[in-house]
């Protein structure tokens, strides 16, 4: 199984910058994850409805909002708390 390219957009990785430490590297780790071993039962991923190639992966009271793409790639678009992810 080959794994995924992470990109995080300008955006994403501004929020990405604010959050606290610890949320910070839960965040990171989560990608980690989502990048080798893809849509993992360990991640809880779920498709956004009215969208062709978006998801959300939950993480405690954030939300990472992502696109996949061609060639295996996925794109960070927003990390936010979940009350202003939606």
């Amino acid at each position: 199984m080959s794994s995924y390219k992470i990109l995080l957009e300008d955006r994403a990785y501004k929020q990405l910058e604010k959050l606290s430490e610890d949320v910070r590297n839960r965040v990171i780790e989560a990608l980690h994850t989502l990048r080798d071993e893809g849509f993992s039962t360990r991640l809880d991923i779920k498709k956004l409805r009215g969208y062709r190639n978006q998801y959300r992966l939950r993480m405690g009271k954030y939300r990472i909002l992502f696109e996949l793409r061609p060639e295996r790639t996925i794109v960070i678009f927003a990390v936010l708390p979940r009350k202003v992810a939606y």
